[in-house]
Order: C-alpha cells, then structure tokens, then sequence
C-alpha cells in the first residue's frame, strides 16, 4: 500500500484513474479529508457513475448495468463490505482482465428485467473506492485488496489547514484553528465547517471547537500520569495499560492536555 500525505499526491493519483491508467484504485483516510470532493473536484461527471454506501445487490447490479463502460466511483464502500452478495459483484467487476462478465447467480425476475434475461452481462468499467478504513477489506474482500492500487491518504494538520486556507472565508477561523488546530480533537476539514456553522448560529465556537465530551478515558488517564511523573519511564508502571498502548494515546493525551489549558485561560479572561 502506498502512503501519501499531500493533497497534490491525491490530485494526481485521482487524475491518473480519470486518464484510464489505473483499473483499480482504492483510497483510505479518515473521515472528512476531502476525499470524495476531490474525486468530484477531478473526475468527469458525465464519465462517471457515483455509488454511495446504501444500495442494495440488485440495485447494485442495475446501477452497474446501466453504467456499464463508464467509471464507477464507491464512495464510503465500507458498507457495502460487509455483505458477501455486494462483495461477490465487486470481485467481478474489479477482474484485471479489460472486458469482464458480471454475473446475476439467481433465477430472480427483476433481474431478469435488467439484464434481458441473460443472468450477465458485461463491462470495462474501471472502478475508484473511497473509504474510511482499510480493515474493511477483510477476508471476504482479500481479493479486491489484491487488485487494486491502494493508498493510505494521511495529510499532517498544516496540510489540512493550508487546504482549509484556499477556500475559507471567515479569517477569524481561520486565526483561531491556525493557532489551536492541533488541540481539536480529529481535526480535518470538517472542522471550519462546523465552527462556520456555530458561528453562523451565534453559539459560542471557541468553546465547542475545544470541547471534551468524547475524550477516552485512555486519553484522561495519560494525561493525568503526564502532569503527575515528569517522565515516561515514571509513567509506564502506573498505566493500566501496557507500554505500546500508552505510546500509542499519549500524543492525544498531550492535545487533551493543550485543551484544558486553553479552557482554563479562556475562563481566566472571563473572570
């Protein structure tokens, strides 16, 4: 699997399916880091054939019929995976081979009404998957994993914010996430977003973009150890944890710690 981390890396692998020189790409990242806008920002809307998460095998079936030839782009396919019917068809239609045989396997009627009764019928499409996390492909889908060009999207926060940055319109945001963006928890571009509409709504911004209610409690507890010991060696033996675990949440707990900071400064002001 191949990791990229800028927005251009994206762009270009997008393209790169938009041109036909990729059969099979498929793109992980987390939620709300443009992925699907890019792939509408790149593609051609009238080569294309966009499927979301909710559809069901034989609507699967005849939306793949009738975009027979053009590109099928699954956005959020997550979904989809955990059906072996819905993964049956994906595996035909992501074959390598450039002219492949999608086949119906029941005597169903409206099937019939689709494909002319032929229980097949055949495409050269080429297929784009979005979605949000690669353990989705487990072992029913091994297959599609194989045959597929796979990226792992993982942007660094400043790569986030200058996204942000080129179609922001609210600077004071803008000045605020510059500043503190790496306090907000799960931070992306869904992050201006929601402060825009909480602004918008007249709530207080600030005070939410911070907010604590989702914090693990792995993450509490870190941070606890972190103000208590001044160092790991001190902090690993009181972690209810073991060591990987604790290296793996204490960069959050550190983000936790900025947060509580900030909130005690902001009422510090108030005051």
């Amino acid at each position: 699997m191949i990791t990229i981390t800028t927005y251009s890396e994206l762009a270009d692998f997008v393209a790169a399916f938009g041109n036909d020189t990729l059969n099979m790409l498929v793109i992980c990242s987390r939620g709300g880091l443009g992925k699907s806008e890019e792939a509408r920002r790149v593609l051609d809307e009238d080569q294309i054939v966009s499927i979301g998460g909710h559809v069901t095998p034989l609507k699967l079936y005849e939306v793949l019929h009738e975009g027979r030839d053009r590109k099928i782009v699954f956005d959020e396919i997550d979904g989809l995976l955990a059906d072996t019917k819905h993964v049956g068809l994906l595996k035909q239609l992501c074959e390598t081979r450039e002219r492949k045989r999608i086949t119906w396997a029941s005597a169903d009627r409206r099937a019939a009404e689709i494909d002319g009764g032929r229980g097949y019928f055949h495409t050269r499409s080429h297929v784009l998957m979005l979605c949000n996390s690669f353990q989705a492909f487990s072992a029913n889908v091994a297959a599609l994993h194989t045959r597929a060009t796979g990226i792992r999207f993982v942007p660094p926060a400043r790569e986030i914010l200058d996204k942000i940055r080129s179609f922001a319109t609210d600077s004071q945001i803008i000045a605020f996430i510059d500043q503190f963006h790496t306090a907000i928890p799960e931070f992306s571009l869904r992050t201006y977003r929601l402060l825009e509409d909480l602004k918008r709504a007249g709530l207080d911004w600030q005070k939410y973009a911070l907010d604590e209610c989702d914090t693990p409690s792995k993450v509490k507890e870190i941070a606890d150890l972190l103000v208590r010991f001044g160092t790991d060696i001190e902090r690993i033996p009181h972690y209810s944890g073991c060591r990987r675990d604790y290296y793996k949440w204490k960069p959050q707990a550190e983000a936790y710690l900025r947060r509580r900071s900030l909130s005690a400064l902001d009422e510090d002001m108030a005051a």
